[in-house]
């Protein structure tokens, strides 16, 4: 259930979002979340994956279908 709350996170606070790009560590701990590696991973995956092909930007809900097809 972890992921789905950052994910949650990520779509409703800009400011965690924000943290999440440039210290995923830091702004985990602040929540007092915990991943697992390949968690972070996927997420960092989403995160990296700013842009679809178009040039449009990858919505966060975007990013949370993916883990829902992922888990």
């Amino acid at each position: 259930m972890t992921l789905a709350q950052v994910v949650y996170q990520l779509s409703t606070d800009s400011e965690f979002a924000a943290r999440m790009r440039t210290d995923p560590e830091g702004a985990l701990a602040e929540k007092g979340l915990q991943l697992s590696n390949e968690e972070k991973a996927f997420l960092a995956y989403g995160l990296r994956r700013s842009l679809h092909a178009d040039g449009s930007p990858v919505s966060i809900q975007e990013v949370a279908s993916l883990y829902l097809g992922w888990r």
